[in-house]
């Protein structure tokens, strides 16, 4: 384990353990308030670039009680922002944090967490409630915005990001690849969308496995990808950064950091020295939870913002990546490993199957330190069998990759 990486994993101690009440209470005091009490909802950590918790505070003036959410970040932010406080933790760790939804890199939050500024933008004036789907501090947060059996989606980005998500949206429509239609708000940096058509992939997988839904009908889907999308800035696809990856596995399971490294080694090995074919449009996150159905069609591509050239391949073993991990994350899953041999065996006569199988165990690779996040901030230990079952997936895919290969 380097310098980094040990340097990172006491980082997330500090803010996942009791040390870190101090920077919260002080944080609280230059808003007149005092501490009650703090829970621990989520981490996010983002290997060389810091990690960030969010926290539930109770905090009090004058006798009144407030319920909130603080963020606390080691991440690097600009300074000079009046809503963020800078205090120093232990060994010399510098901590900004902030009330959410003051977020220094998303301009666009405070507006989207406003129901009534987003009931007038988007419903006439009418009573709207909105909620988070999604946050990632600093990066970006989907919010979904309801009122009066309507629905619409709220994405909120850093500066200089919404336009750029907009034309890509435009791209695939105007094509007839079904993204979800846009609204304009006065927001700032934020993308405003209507509801796509469909059942959510993950619901059929659960159902039965979508044993109605063909491989080619994913496949036609990835090809009519518009030209256009080649003009945009490409995205290193998931498995090419395996070893940043792996990194985020190690800080949540530091105990088996050989293991971690030697997989994303070999893994690394041979995506370089595989066949990834040629560069076309690509989704760039292409799996379930981004693909709604009607029928035996996809009527709903969700999630553009990675819209760009890369490699069919690529596409094809992200989605095959999270199909092979939905048992681990629920265990009604029991269609699902059907499912992967019938789609991996139908992807195998139009990708190099062994590519397909390294890069789908690189993409397991990034989704090992998310078992921890996303399990109530890692409190129910049931994540770290979770953590370990991710681990020993992209290892048999490797292996398979590596019997391919040879």
């Amino acid at each position: 384990m380097n310098d980094v990486a040990a340097a990172e994993i006491r980082q997330l101690a500090f803010l996942e353990g009791p040390g870190i009440a101090e920077p919260l209470r002080a944080a609280l005091a230059t808003l007149g308030r005092g501490l009650d009490s703090w829970f621990l909802t989520q981490v996010h950590h983002r290997p060389g670039a810091g990690a960030t918790g969010i926290y539930e505070v109770a905090s009090s003036t004058a006798g009144n009680s407030t319920t909130s959410f603080l963020c606390a970040t080691t991440a690097r932010i600009p300074s000079g922002d009046p809503n963020v406080v800078t205090l120093n933790g232990p060994d010399g760790l510098r901590l900004a944090v902030w009330n959410h939804p003051e977020d220094p890199l998303l301009p666009g939050l405070p507006w989207a967490c406003d129901g009534q500024a987003v009931g007038q933008a988007l419903f006439a004036g009418q009573p709207t409630v909105v909620r988070t789907v999604s946050y990632r501090p600093l990066r970006r947060a989907v919010l979904v915005a309801e009122s009066g059996g309507a629905t619409r989606y709220l994405k909120v980005l850093r500066n200089g990001n919404a336009e750029p998500m907009k034309r890509r949206h435009s791209l695939l429509t105007g094509a007839g690849v079904p993204a979800p239609g846009l609204m304009d708000v006065p927001g700032q940096e934020i993308v405003a969308m209507m509801p796509a058509e469909g059942t959510p992939l993950a619901e059929l997988l659960l159902r039965n496995g979508a044993d109605g839904l063909a491989a080619d009908t994913l496949l036609d889907l990835l090809r009519r990808l518009p030209d256009g999308a080649m003009k945009l800035p490409e995205r290193l696809a998931w498995a090419v950064r395996v070893r940043d990856y792996a990194k985020g596995a190690v800080a949540v399971l530091p105990d088996h950091s050989a293991r971690i490294s030697h997989l994303a080694d070999g893994v690394h090995r041979l995506v370089n020295s595989t066949d990834a074919g040629p560069k076309v449009p690509s989704h760039g996150d292409f799996y379930e939870a981004n693909l709604l159905v009607t029928g035996n069609e996809v009527t709903g591509l969700l999630d553009v913002d990675a819209l760009g050239p890369g490699h069919l391949v690529d596409d094809l073993a992200c989605f095959v990546a999270h199909l092979a991990v939905l048992p681990a994350l629920d265990p009604r899953y029991v269609h699902v490993p059907a499912a992967l041999e019938r789609f991996m065996h139908a992807f195998d006569a139009h990708v190099d199957p062994a590519a397909l199988r390294a890069r789908a165990a690189g993409v397991v690779v990034t989704l090992i330190a998310g078992a921890k996040h996303s399990s109530h901030h890692g409190r129910d230990a049931s994540w770290q069998a979770d953590a370990l079952e991710r681990l020993g997936i992209a290892e048999e895919l490797f292996r398979s990759a590596r019997g391919l290969a040879h």
